[in-house]
This record gives C-alpha cells, sequence and structure tokens, in this order.
C-alpha cells in the first residue's frame, strides 16, 4: 500500500488526543518563527496535560522530524481553521505508528529524508499518549475502488 493508494479518513473531527498533538506541533513551529528555542516550552505544557514521558516524548520525536525534513513544514493558522498537509501526515502518521508503521513511513516520505526514526520515536509517543489517556485514532483507509461497470452479455 502506498500513499497514493490510500485516502485519509477525517469522516469525524480531530479527538482531544490529535489536538493535543497538533496544538503541540502549532506551538512548536511558532516558537521556531519567533527564534525561541521550543523544547522547555512545548514540553511543559504536554507535561501539564499529559506527563513528563509524554513532553520528553514529544521534543525528541519533533527534533527527530526537524532534523529529517525535505522541507519547512507548512503549518495551518490555528484562526483560519483547517490542518495542513504536512500537519495531516504527521497527526495520522503518528496514529499509525502503533499499528502499521510502514504505511506511516510512505506517508512522510514526501516531507523527511529518513522517515524511520521518526516513526520509532512516533511509536513511543503514541503509546505514551494511549498511557495517559489520550489515545490517536488510525484514520488510514483504503481509497474507494473505482471499477468500471462491464457491461453485461446478452444470450
Amino acid at each position: 500500500m502506498t500513499p497514493s493508494t490510500t485516502a485519509l479518513c477525517w469522516s469525524s473531527g480531530p479527538t482531544v488526543g490529535e489536538r493535543l498533538l497538533l496544538g503541540a506541533m502549532r506551538q512548536w513551529a511558532a516558537l521556531r518563527e519567533a527564534d525561541e528555542s521550543p523544547n522547555r516550552l512545548v514540553a511543559q505544557a504536554l507535561t501539564f496535560r499529559a506527563s513528563n514521558r509524554v513532553g520528553g516524548l514529544f521534543v525528541a520525536w519533533m527534533q527527530s522530524v526537524e532534523s529529517m525534513l525535505r522541507r519547512p513544514i507548512e503549518v495551518q493558522c490555528p484562526v483560519c481553521g483547517g490542518i495542513s498537509t504536512d500537519e495531516q501526515r504527521l497527526v495520522v502518521s503518528c496514529g499509525l505508528a502503533g499499528t502499521a508503521s510502514g504505511i506511516g513511513e510512505e506517508l512522510l516520505e514526501p516531507l523527511l529524508i529518513d522517515p524511520q526514526p521518526v516513526m520509532v520515536l512516533a511509536r513511543a509517543l503514541n503509546a505514551a499518549l494511549r498511557a495517559d489517556g489520550y489515545p490517536l485514532p488510525v484514520r488510514l483507509r483504503e481509497a474507494p475502488a473505482d471499477h468500471a461497470q462491464e457491461p453485461y452479455t446478452l444470450h
């Protein structure tokens, strides 16, 4: 299965765990844009909401993402609403990390040089979030097949 044959399944809004992850990613990006180090501030915010383990794993995960980037991450303005494709790739791949890390790696290929180390940390982050009551859903499903109707043969 490749990302081109799959579709993101956002039939419902983001879960609490996804909102927590997305908010932390956006805070990280905003601090980077302001030329501030996001490590301590984001880790403290996640520690307050979840645990020290989630805060530390998130920082390690984002540092791994940043070290493997092919290009800057596109982040959607929180006021404007929505979620960028890059944000979707990161959140969905983190949700996939516990069950289908190979698919998560394929999903991150356009964004990262080597997604494997990122997925290893995503798996740990996913488990920590789940243990703290913020489970991430698996949001990837097969794309509907586009089958052409065969004409009936009349006898």
